[in-house]
C-alpha cells in the first residue's frame, strides 16, 4: 500500500471516531432531516456530477476500465442522494409505502432490511435458507478466487497502489458497514450508521478529484510542445536576446 493511501486511511479513521463522538454528545445533529444527513445528500450529489463530468471531459486520458468505473460510481452516488432524501418523499411531501415490521420503504437500504425481516419471521425455515445461500456464495466466492488468483492479486495491487481505487473501495466498506449497521438495534450503532454515510460522501468526492489529479498529471506530460499546459522550456526569457550564442544569452539574461 502506498503511502498516501496509509495516510488516507488512518485520517478516515480518525475521522469516523471524532464524528462517532461527537454524535454520542449531539445527537440531535444526526437524526433525519438534520444537518449531517443534509450534508451527506449534498455529498452523494456532488460526487455523481464530478464522476460524470470526469468521465465526459477527461475520456482521452482514461482507460475504458476507469470510464466504466466513474460511470458506475456517478449511478451510485445518485441512488444514494435519491435514498438520503427519500427519493424526494419530505421534499415533495409524499408518503411513501409502509414497511412490514415499522418504518417506510424510501431508501434502497430498505431492500436489505425487508430480505432480513423476511428470512426472520420464517423461523428455522429462513435461517436455513440463509446459511445456505451464505455457505453457496462462499464456496463459489473461494473457487473464483482459486481459479483466477492472479488476476484478483494484480486488482489488489492496483486497489493499494492507487489513491483512486484505494478511496473507492473504502467508500463502499463504509457503507456496507453502514448496510450492516442498519439491521442492528441499537443507539450507537444508528449513530455510527450515519457517521459512515456521511464520510463515504466525502471519501467519493475525495475519489474523484484523487483521479482528477492523475489525468490531470498525465495530460501535462502528454501536452505537444509549446502547449499552454506545457510551456515551452527552450523560448527564451523575456528581455533576453536571441541573436547571442545560447550560453552568452543565459549568462546576460
Amino acid at each position: 500500500m502506498s503511502r498516501e493511501n496509509v495516510v488516507f486511511f488512518c485520517s478516515v479513521a480518525a475521522g469516523i471516531a471524532l464524528f462517532f463522538a461527537l454524535g454520542l454528545s449531539r445527537p440531535d445533529l444526526l437524526v433525519e432531516d438534520n444537518l449531517v444527513e443534509n450534508l451527506g445528500a449534498m455529498s452523494f450529489g456532488t460526487a455523481s456530477l464530478l464522476a460524470l463530468g470526469t468521465a465526459i471531459r477527461r475520456r482521452v486520458f482514461l482507460s475504458s476500465i476507469e470510464t466504466i468505473t466513474l460511470v458506475c460510481t456517478s449511478g451510485l452516488c445518485l441512488i444514494l442522494f435519491l435514498s438520503e432524501i427519500s427519493f424526494g418523499a419530505r421534499i415533495f411531501d409524499v408518503q411513501m409505502p409502509k414497511m412490514r415490521g415499522g418504518g417506510e420503504f424510501d431508501g434502497g437500504h430498505d431492500i436489505v432490511i425487508v430480505v432480513f425481516r423476511l428470512l426472520r419471521d420464517s423461523g428455522p425455515a429462513g435461517y436455513l435458507a440463509a446459511a445456505t445461500g451464505a455457505l453457496l456464495c462462499l464456496t463459489v466466492a473461494v473457487v473464483l478466487l482459486y481459479a483466477f488468483q492472479r488476476t484478483v492479486w494484480a486488482i489488489l495491487h492496483r486497489i493499494f497502489a492507487r489513491a483512486f481505487e484505494c478511496r473507492l473501495a473504502v467508500a463502499v466498506a463504509m457503507l456496507a458497514s453502514a448496510v450492516t449497521l442498519d439491521l442492528v438495534t441499537s443507539y450507537k450503532a444508528a449513530i455510527l450508521e450515519e457517521v459512515l454515510e456521511f464520510g463515504a460522501g466525502g471519501v467519493l468526492i475525495l475519489a474523484v478529484t484523487a483521479l482528477w489529479r492523475e489525468t490531470g498529471s498525465e495530460a501535462v506530460e502528454h501536452a505537444p510542445p509549446g502547449s499552454s499546459r506545457t510551456g515551452d522550456q527552450n523560448a527564451p526569457s523575456v528581455g533576453c536576446s536571441t541573436s547571442r550564442p545560447p550560453r552568452q544569452a543565459l549568462t546576460k539574461c
